[in-house]
């Protein structure tokens, strides 16, 4: 008797949680068109259209479509694979950034990882002092 008394409250919890509403999808922030650029060696990588496009001094060049983008709390993750490439877009925003080879700054720095590259760090974001930049 208890059991079909159990029965009886766990069926009734399972259909009055039926007729709350659907939670709406939650809507993700997009980066949009960004650029990273990096000496030693030197490389650029540019995210746009849900596209990544990464280009190499050692020519190990490639573009894939982003996978996954996510806002973090210090700036962005942006990744993107295939079956021969992959690459993981770390940007920490409002870290000012230098790229060693000219008298620019950027907004942020950007460290990536990317396959048949390895680990590579440099700027990106808007240029914050120098050529192009703000006075």
């Amino acid at each position: 008797m208890k059991n079909i008394i159990l029965l009886s409250s766990l069926a009734a919890l399972t259909l009055s949680a039926c007729d709350e509403p659907a939670a709406a999808p939650v809507a993700e922030e997009k980066l949009g068109d960004y650029s990273a650029i990096g000496t030693e060696p030197g490389w650029r990588v540019d995210i746009k259209d849900d596209n990544i496009a990464l280009t190499t001094q050692s020519g190990n060049d490639f573009t894939l479509p982003v996978q996954r983008m996510k806002k973090t709390d210090s700036g962005w993750e942006v990744k993107g694979f295939s079956d021969s490439h992959n690459i993981n877009i770390y940007i920490t925003s409002g870290e000012t950034c230098s790229d060693g080879m000219s008298d620019r700054s950027y907004a942020d720095t950007v460290k990536i990882e990317a396959s048949e590259n390895g680990t590579l760090n440099g700027c990106g974001g808007d240029v914050t002092e120098g050529a192009d930049g703000p006075p």
